[in-house]
């Protein structure tokens, strides 16, 4: 569990497969309410973290407001992924490819 300061994160529980295997790994993926970010000048920030890899990951994204930094967390969620994901996993959730985090209308 996290440090985080902020009362409650919206929780993801995904389901992993690597190639050549029929045994499925839990990912948990995290993503904490905004809170102000401390930096000076500082707007708002969200906290990102997802443990079930080898190593767990978290790190804060942020925007110009609450909901801002809540979407830019959400939404670079699949790219991390992609990152974290042994080469041949194949992610679920829901039994689904779509693993339900959206996307930016900014991207083409």
């Amino acid at each position: 569990m996290s440090a985080h300061t902020a009362t409650r994160a919206l929780t993801r529980t995904l389901q992993m497969t690597l190639a050549g295997s029929s045994d499925v790994h839990d990912i948990v993926v995290r993503v904490w309410l905004p809170e102000r970010d401390p930096a000076p000048g500082g707007d708002f920030r969200a906290l990102v973290e997802i443990d079930g890899f080898d190593v767990p990951y978290s790190r804060h994204f942020c925007g110009v407001d609450e909901l801002q930094a809540f979407l830019a967390g959400c939404w670079t969620v699949p790219q991390i992924l992609a990152m974290l994901a042994p080469a041949g996993a194949s992610l679920t959730w829901l039994g689904e490819g779509d693993l339900g985090f959206g996307t930016s209308s900014a991207i083409p």
